[in-house]
C-alpha cells in the first residue's frame, strides 16, 4: 500500500510540474526589473524614477545629504463599486541614498503599477539642516516606452531646498 500511495504522488507531482511547465509558470526571470527583483510570467511592471538636486536657500548644492525612502504608495482610481480610502497597498522599501557632490541623486523603484497613481515618499535628512520630506506621484498617463507587459517608465525631478538649523 505505501509503494502505491508513493508511486502515486510522484506521479502527481510529474503531471502538475509539467502542466505548470506548459503554462509558463516557472519562467521567472531577473532581468526583467532592472533592480533585480522577480517577476512571475504575465506580471505588469514599469520602472519609475526620481531624480533631482538637494540645495541650501541660498541655492549652493549639498553633498551627502541622506534621502530616505521609507514606503511607496499604490493607489487605484475610484469607481462606482469601489472608492478608496488609503492605498491599495503599501510598499515598505526602506531605501537609502546620499547625495552626490553636486547635490544630485536619483532613485528607482521597479515595481507593479496600479490603475491610478503611485506615490513614492522620500525624506531628505543632514545634521546642518532641518529635515523636509516630499512625495513624488506617477500616474498611469506618465508611462512611456512600454508595450506588452512592460508598462514603460516614468521620470519626474523635483528640487529640495534645504534651510539650515538655527543655532542654539
Amino acid at each position: 500500500m505505501k509503494k502505491l500511495n508513493r508511486k502515486f504522488i510522484k506521479g502527481t507531482n510529474w503531471a502538475l510540474a509539467g502542466v505548470m511547465s506548459l503554462l509558463g509558470i516557472s519562467s521567472c526571470d531577473k532581468e526583467t526589473f532592472g533592480s533585480g527583483g522577480m517577476a512571475a510570467y504575465g506580471t505588469p511592471h514599469a520602472e519609475f524614477v526620481v531624480s533631482g538636486k538637494v540645495t541650501d536657500t541660498e541655492g549652493n548644492a549639498l553633498s551627502g545629504v541622506r534621502v530616505v525612502v521609507p514606503s511607496v504608495e499604490h493607489r487605484q482610481k475610484a469607481t462606482q463599486s469601489f472608492i478608496p480610502d488609503k492605498p491599495v497597498f503599501i510598499y515598505e522599501v526602506r531605501d537609502t541614498l546620499y547625495t552626490k557632490s553636486n547635490g544630485s541623486f536619483e532613485y528607482s523603484y521597479a515595481g507593479f503599477p496600479t490603475n491610478d497613481s503611485i506615490n513614492v515618499k522620500m525624506k531628505f535628512e543632514d545634521a546642518r539642516f532641518e529635515t523636509d520630506s516630499t512625495k513624488v506621484s506617477f500616474f498611469d498617463s506618465d508611462l512611456k516606452g512600454g508595450s506588452g507587459w512592460n508598462r514603460g517608465s516614468a521620470k519626474k525631478e523635483v528640487t529640495i531646498k534645504l534651510k539650515r538649523k538655527e543655532s542654539e
